[in-house]
Order: structure tokens, then C-alpha cells, then sequence
């Protein structure tokens, strides 16, 4: 079940369904997953984006993220999962589908058993949103936009909205990146296990899912600067800020942000932060064994 379930008493299934789909699609980082292998199950929009590859509403079939990679990052990022550890912010050139590489950040787990991989890609960025116009942040949040994504779940039947809804729970709920999907109201819908671990309540979702969440934010200048950017500019890219633990420790992250629209109106965030020292992450090798 879950983390946040009790966020959605009342709500019915496919409208459940569609909100995980529009996180899933409409985020302005890349999330894909994949088999041991190489082979894209799944692969969101800005994924596609990064590698070049076509339109996502296409079938990720002949799809390879083994292709994107040197053979040596590929080989550490599968043995690191099967020993049941993630990696945060790996750097790597990206062999895009038309020839030309991107330098990106990479934050990968996976399943033990090698059954799958889940990767979180975002471009090296060297400027941030909130910043200055004509940055490389800023340019990739030009391109961004919001696709309406319920042609991905009206075709559905009872099933398929049952086995989408779980694969894509399971899939946020175990992601190596921190996720917050903030109601308008500011409280917390949606997180996952890793957000939960760093701020030290993973036995206690419910001090998290449901409350505030600006007071995790432990700059007031930021929080006003990143309200700002999502007013004016409906976004958050590579934005450093200071999160502060329920045990009112603090801890540097990396902030990306999107604007959730519905019917013209704004009615949330889809939010994930990123760990500014990849050793403060709770899922990373422990010290002395190799990652």
C-alpha cells in the first residue's frame, strides 16, 4: 500500500491513475525504467528529450539505455543495484540518438534480483532556475511543457488502470530521488520511501505526508526565491537549497519543480530534490564497499 494513501479517501481510480501518470510524464526530469539488459520498459517525456529518442507517446519497443552509456558505467550501474544499493549524481556523457552526447547526472536503483533498473537522468546543468535568463537551465525550462496525459489512461479498462496504478506506485515509491507532490494548499499528497529516510520519519510517514511542507525548507530567501520562479515561471531547474530534518538537522539538496495545471487552475507541484553530496543519501553503499 501506499506510503501516502490516506491523501486520497475519496478519490476514484482512474483520476488516482491520472495524477500518477502526469508525475510520471510531465516532470522536468528524465525518469526511465529498464531490465538488467538495457531494454526501456518505460521512459517519460523529458527522457526522451534527453536521449533524443521519438515521441514518447510511442512504444519504447527496440528502446536501449545500455546504448546511452560506456559499457564500464553500464557494468556499475547494475552491479550497485544487485547489491541492493542506489548511486546519486553519477556524471556521464549521454550518446544520444543522433549522434551528438550530453553530459548528465545520473541516480539509479534496482531491483536485487536484476529484474529491473530505475533511473533518474538530468542534464549537467552549471546555472539554475531560479537564476538569470538565457542560462542553460532556463533554456531547458523553455522547452518544457505539461502534455495532457489522460489519451495514456481513458483507453484503459478495470485491469489495465489496476496494473498501471501499481507499477507506477511501485515505481515512485522506490525511486533513488527524493519525491514531494505538494497540494495547492501546500500540503504534502505524495512521497516516497527515500524522502521519508532523510528526513528521519520512515516509521512515521504521517509527520510528513499531509502536513505544511514549506517548513522543510530551511531558507526563508530560497523559499521566496522558488515561489517566485514557480509564479513567473511555472518552475524549479537545479535549484541549491538547505533542507531541514525533522530532527531540525540540515542538509544541502538540489531542487527541481514543476507547475501542475488543471482547467487553467493551478493545483500542485511535482517535486524532486537531489542530494548535493551523493554520501549524505541513506540508500548509497555503505563506506569501504565498492559502488
Amino acid at each position: 500500500m501506499p506510503i501516502d494513501v490516506s491523501q486520497y479517501a475519496g478519490v476514484s481510480a482512474t483520476d488516482y491513475l491520472l495524477e500518477l501518470v502526469d508525475l510520471f510524464e510531465n516532470s522536468n526530469i528524465g525518469i526511465m525504467v529498464t531490465g538488467f539488459d538495457g531494454t526501456v520498459r518505460r521512459a517519460n517525456r523529458a527522457q526522451h528529450r534527453i536521449a533524443d529518442w521519438p515521441d514518447a507517446s510511442s512504444s519504447p519497443s527496440g528502446l536501449s539505455a545500455r546504448a546511452l552509456l560506456d559499457a564500464a558505467t553500464w557494468d556499475r550501474l547494475t552491479a550497485t543495484a544487485a547489491d541492493g544499493y542506489a548511486l546519486h549524481n553519477v556524471p556521464v556523457t549521454v550518446r544520444r540518438a543522433d549522434g551528438s552526447t550530453a553530459d548528465c547526472l545520473l541516480d539509479v536503483n534496482g531491483e536485487p534480483d536484476g529484474g529491473m533498473l530505475r533511473i533518474v537522468t538530468r542534464p549537467a546543468f552549471q546555472a539554475s532556475l531560479p537564476g538569470p535568463d538565457s542560462t542553460d537551465a532556463s533554456e531547458w525550462h523553455r522547452e518544457w511543457d505539461q502534455a495532457d496525459v489522460s489519451p495514456l489512461v481513458e483507453p484503459l479498462d478495470e485491469a489495465g488502470v489496476q496494473s498501471l496504478t501499481k507499477e507506477l506506485d511501485d515505481l515512485f515509491e522506490l525511486l533513488p530521488v527524493p519525491v514531494h507532490a505538494m497540494a495547492r494548499t501546500a500540503e504534502v499528497r505524495r512521497t516516497n520511501q527515500v524522502h521519508l529516510r532523510l528526513l528521519g520519519c520512515e516509521d512515521e510517514p504521517a509527520r510528513f505526508v499531509g502536513q505544511n511542507l514549506l517548513p522543510i525548507f530551511a531558507v526563508e530567501a530560497d523559499l521566496v526565491a522558488m515561489g517566485e520562479a514557480m509564479t513567473g515561471q511555472s518552475g524549479i531547474v537545479n535549484f541549491p537549497t538547505t533542507i531541514r530534518r525533522l530532527d531540525d538537522s540540515l542538509l544541502p539538496m538540489i531542487v527541481y519543480s514543476s507547475m501542475v495545471m488543471r482547467d487553467d487552475a493551478f493545483v500542485g507541484t511535482r517535486c524532486f530534490v537531489f542530494f548535493a553530496d551523493a554520501s549524505d543519501a541513506p540508500d548509497s553503499a555503505p563506506a569501504g564497499e565498492p559502488a
